[in-house]
This record gives C-alpha cells, structure tokens and sequence, in this order.
C-alpha cells in the first residue's frame, strides 16, 4: 500500500534544553518479536491496542512505508526482497500509546533489527491535475438527510471501483495509489458523491498485472474517468520528496 499522508516525521537530534549537547532515545517498544512469514499467503492484516501492535504477513517495504507515512510514488531503487519476503511482528508498549507512537515506535525497531539507513532528496515527478471535463461531472451528490444512502466508504475490486459518500480528497488518495504519482483536486466538488467506475487494469498500475483480469474491453482508467463520471486528468510536474534506502539487511537482528 492512504488525506494524503505527506506528514512525514522529522529525524535526526532531539536536544535538551537543560543540556545542549544530549540527544534522547528514540522512542521504541519495551519488547518486539520479528519472524518470518513462510504462509504463502498475500493478505497482510494489523492489530492494534492500547499496550500492543501486531503487523501479520506484511513485507519490508509497506512496513517502511507505514512506519514513516510514505506514498508509493515515494520510493525508488529498493531491492526486490523488501517486496517479497513477508514478516510477522508482535509488540508491547511500557503503557498506552496511540497509532502515531507506535508507528514512530516501528521506525526505531527497523532501523535496529534491519539496519535501514536512509536520505531524503527532491525530485521532479509528473502527477497529474483532477478536473472537471467538458460537460460536467456525472457523480451523484448525497445530500445530508438523503433517504437511502448508504455508510461511506470505496469498495475495490480490480477495474472497478464503488464509492458512496465519498469527498474528493478521499478519492484522488485512492487514485495517487493506483497510478503511483501524486495528485491534486482542481474540480471544485466540495461534497460527499456516491459513483461506480470501471475500466482495464494495466501494468503500470499496482493492481494490474497476475491475476484474471475485468473484461480486457473496458476503458483505459483515464478514459473511464472521463466518460463515466465527466472527471479529466491533466498532466503537471510536482517537486516531492523521495525517501532514498541507503543500506539494509535482508536477515533482522535476532530477538
């Protein structure tokens, strides 16, 4: 594998005041089992509590993208393993801590047991502009109260997308993960729509290659875009920061 999640938090020295040159720990979970996961399987699932976190069949790569807020579009030049080899991960806290901790809690215990060392450098990448095509959009705005309309949320099956009351924020989150490039919203819909979208996966879409695929004959997703719901994407150019892997070791320091 998430408003966008460019909130990324800052690293390096945390000073005291009383003492100018001492740097604190960094926050880390009083006790953590890394393991590999041999299963096979490719579902991933988290569980989270006040005093623990548990990451079940997950690989590197969505660990470090959970763990410091990354977008796919974000990374480059990582080995393949980071992808492929799977890891179950149990945790326990001193005491109660919320998501945002334990996920600062997870950059400590990657950068101990895997050894990752990383920089942050800008770079031009083409994205794209959400605007509004020629004769209007075609989504169906629910009005608050509306008899009939159902809980939000995007329902996601390969080429084909089911949304209800979802803003457009929500919306091109889901699309900067699809195409794997940032987005911005200049349509100007300001509410919650209920749409259906379909169109042919390809192979420059994270979902698109391996399994049987929606009828081969649907719309490229930029043409569905357009034709279906009356949305067009313009090219544009955005300066984003890139979180670039300078060393990490495929075997975690033993529990």
């Amino acid at each position: 594998m998430i408003a966008p999640r460019f909130a990324i938090a800052a690293l390096g020295a945390v000073l005291y005041a009383q003492a100018p040159h001492a740097q604190t720990a960094a926050p880390g979970f009083a006790a953590a089992s890394v393991k590999a996961n041999t299963s096979g399987h490719n579902g991933m699932g988290n569980k989270f509590d006040p005093g623990m976190a548990r990451w079940t069949n997950y690989p590197l790569s969505e660990l470090i993208g959970d763990a410091y807020g990354l977008r796919n579009y974000q990374t480059f030049g990582w080995p393949e393993w980071l992808g492929s080899d799977k890891w179950d991960i149990d945790a326990a806290t001193d005491g109660p801590t919320t998501y945002t901790q334990k996920h600062r809690m997870l950059q400590t215990l990657i950068e101990e047991r895997f050894h990752l060392k990383f920089h942050r450098e800008m770079r031009d990448l083409q994205g794209y502009s959400l605007v509004i095509a020629k004769g209007g959009p075609k989504l169906h705005e629910v009005k608050e109260g509306e008899a009939g309309a159902e809980s939000a949320g995007i329902n996601y099956n390969r080429g084909r997308i089911i949304a209800r009351r979802t803003p457009m924020f929500q919306w091109l989150f889901f699309l900067s993960g699809e195409l794997r490039c940032p987005f911005e919203d200049n349509t100007g819909l300001k509410g919650k729509y209920d749409f259906k979208l379909e169109w042919a996966p390809d192979e420059i879409q994270p979902n698109g290659g391996g399994e049987a695929s929606a009828d081969p004959n649907r719309p490229s997703i930029f043409a569905a875009l357009q034709e279906q719901l009356g949305l067009k994407l313009e090219v544009k150019k955005f300066s984003v920061e890139m979180f670039v892997i300078d060393h990490v070791e495929k075997i975690p320091t033993a529990n």
